[in-house]
């Protein structure tokens, strides 16, 4: 869905270790007072205080907009700004969390700065919902330039469970009637200016699993007494891993495994373990499927680790969780949008049909209302070139402006074509 460089959307981050943008306009303070703000004070998941507080307060002084309130997700925000002429709902949709850091601290060049220690938006969230309220202020400043209603969409908890599916199963969008949802995401290695998506299936769905491994434990000076689960699980992880190359249909079925956590039992160095835990998510495009069902995912993978397990006198326990479905990009929205909201948003568009293993819980949204999900370009100069989820991910000024007029020319279109 965007272009290849350190992979894509799901992700950026939002270092700004740069001189201040020039304000053009109010939609230009706005939106880099707003990324100031929200970089430099980071919250987590649903607990959004000053990120919820800076931004309603903010659309309150704009004046003209209806608050619809998500009582499973307080720190949630549904501006609704009304034309007052008759057109359909559109939503426009940002997330707002930041990411705890699993190392070190934001570098101390990045200006502005995450002033709260272990914790960083480097995933480019900040820069979203500055982008969309950079958006909220045009569009409001004028009205006469769309028809129907916009809600304008600040979601919290996208790096964890409970914010885009919390506001589905709310229903809150279907009561306000919205035919469409649109959401852009930061890439770092993208020029700015450029801006791609992808037609249908455009992200894999993420699911997380746990495979434990059970044998006799044994003396370390006498492994073939046991199960020898520190070498049994090492092999068993890279058949994990190989899996999807000869265990299904790689070219019409693609998944990626990946273990990221390996425990044991063991208390002493001294001694095999007699248990192994192997945690991590498995990344498709379809779902992982009834476990005691031949042919689908679970039941294949299931299957080949519990013999695998047994040629070396264990036992294995697999267990996968659904997690976010896959994103759907609506092919007929992006056939009547796209190339024009371009060219008004004077961005270079790239369509395609790439598709990535990365997961955006936008995809909840798209399986209920038509959606579009686009890739934003962020890089120029020295800025926007590392990846997401890393201490030095930065994105270049310019990217804000460009990401604002995207979102007010995609809400021009959508309200004039979509019914």
């Amino acid at each position: 869905m965007m272009k290849r460089k350190n992979l894509i959307l799901s992700l950026l981050a939002c270092s700004l270790a740069i001189a201040p943008l020039a304000p053009a306009h109010a939609a230009d303070s706005e939106t880099l007072a707003a990324y100031t703000y929200l970089h430099r004070n980071p919250e987590l998941g649903k607990d959004l205080p000053k990120a919820h507080a800076y931004l309603i307060t903010r659309l309150r002084a704009l004046g003209g907009f209806t608050f619809v309130d998500v009582p499973a997700l307080p720190s949630a925000i549904v501006a609704v700004l009304d034309s007052g002429r008759p057109g359909p709902t559109i939503a426009l949709r940002a997330d707002m969390d930041a990411r705890p850091l699993d190392t070190g601290e934001e570098p101390a060049d990045h200006m502005p700065r995450s002033q709260i220690p272990g914790r960083m938006h480097n995933c480019g969230h900040d820069a979203h919902s500055a982008m969309l309220l950079g958006a909220a202020v045009q569009l409001r400043a004028h009205p006469e330039t769309f028809t129907g209603r916009i809600v304008f969409l600040f979601q919290p908890a996208e790096e964890v469970k409970g914010g885009a599916d919390d506001i589905v199963a709310d229903g809150v969008l279907t009561r306000l009637g919205v035919k469409a949802i649109f959401a852009q995401h930061v890439v770092p290695g993208m020029p700015v200016g450029d801006v791609s998506v992808s037609q249908g299936s455009a992200m894999a769905g993420s699911n997380t699993f746990k495979l434990t491994l059970r044998g006799t434990a044994s003396h370390a000076a006498s492994p073939y007494e046991g199960a020898d689960l520190g070498v049994t699980s090492a092999k068993i992880i890279t058949e994990l891993a190989d899996l999807p190359a000869r265990g299904w249909d790689m070219a019409n079925r693609p998944v990626v495994i990946s273990v990221t956590k390996i425990t044991t039992s063991s208390a002493s160095i001294n001694a095999t373990p007699a248990e192994v835990t192997i945690e991590g998510t498995l990344r498709a495009f379809e779902p992982l499927g009834d476990n005691a069902k031949p042919g689908t995912l679970n039941h294949r993978i299931s299957t080949r680790m519990s013999a695998l397990a047994a040629v070396y006198g264990a036992s294995a326990d697999w267990v996968a969780t659904p997690g976010t479905p896959p994103t759907i990009n609506d092919t007929n929205l992006i056939a009547v949008l796209a190339t024009d909201a371009a060219g008004e948003a004077k961005v270079n568009m790239t369509i395609s049909t790439e598709r990535f293993m990365n997961s955006e819980d936008f995809a909840y949204y798209s399986q209920v209302i038509p959606g579009v999900y686009f890739g934003l370009g962020i890089e120029k100069g020295d800025l926007g070139h590392v990846g997401v989820h890393q201490t030095g991910f930065t994105i270049h000024p310019d990217a804000l402006g460009a990401g604002v007029r995207l979102l007010v020319a995609t809400a021009h279109l959508a309200t004039a074509r979509v019914h």
